[in-house]
């Protein structure tokens, strides 16, 4: 192999690996949840909730640092999906915790976050828990993969993004990556559902 090349090549950057933590929540992130996306009366007591610090490539095709709260249990094959997802380099655009939103959804999903806590209704009630409160739900991409119904799509933005026979950049289909690999460690897909469709939505099957 000629010298310039192999000098290149022992120079050149190595790609770039999947970084993944999970921890009880450090005191200064209980600070920001408590009375936010946390508060008392949820179904899930804050020592029960990980902190995720995790790295993923952007929309602009760069690596990002993003973080994510989970309930602990379900924080191994949270990071797994998303090492898989790194791997892949299936990109996300946005990972802050809802907090930075006002623990406010509609704002959240605007900004094409994606998020998982928060300790709130089943999105359009005003009573009972989604999924979301017990730490066992992910939202991905979800301007690019709104919620829609016969009546409304959420986000307002998320219409644009309504026609999934087309293809867009942190899209989620049926037979992707994304969905394989939550569907295989017991994850449902809330775009396969019936009634209408939550595109951007993941949620842990509950225990029979």
């Amino acid at each position: 192999m000629p010298f310039l090349v192999l000098a290149a090549l022992l120079s050149a950057d190595p790609a770039p690996a999947f970084d993944g933590k999970s921890q009880p929540l450090p005191e200064e992130i209980k600070k920001k949840v408590v009375g936010s996306s946390w508060k008392d009366g949820c179904p899930v007591p804050i020592e029960g909730l990980a902190y995720l610090t995790l790295n993923h490539w952007g929309y602009d095709e760069q690596v990002h640092s993003g973080e994510l709260i989970v309930a602990k249990e379900v924080a191994p094959e949270v990071l797994a999906v998303f090492k898989e997802l790194f791997d892949a380099k299936f990109p996300i655009e946005s990972m802050k915790l809802v907090d930075e939103f006002g623990a406010d959804d509609d704002k959240s999903m605007e900004a094409n976050n994606t998020t998982a806590f928060n300790c709130r209704p089943i999105y359009g009630k005003s009573t009972g828990f989604s999924r979301h409160s017990y730490g066992q739900a992910i939202d991905i991409n979800p301007k690019t993969n709104p919620y829609v119904t016969k009546k409304m799509v959420a986000p307002k933005g998320g219409e644009a993004f309504k026609d999934r026979t087309k293809t867009y950049v942190g899209g989620i289909t049926a037979d992707g990556l994304i969905t394989k690999a939550f569907q295989s460690r017991g994850w449902d897909w809330g775009g396969s559902w019936k009634q209408y469709q939550d595109y951007q939505h993941f949620e842990k099957k509950k225990a029979k």
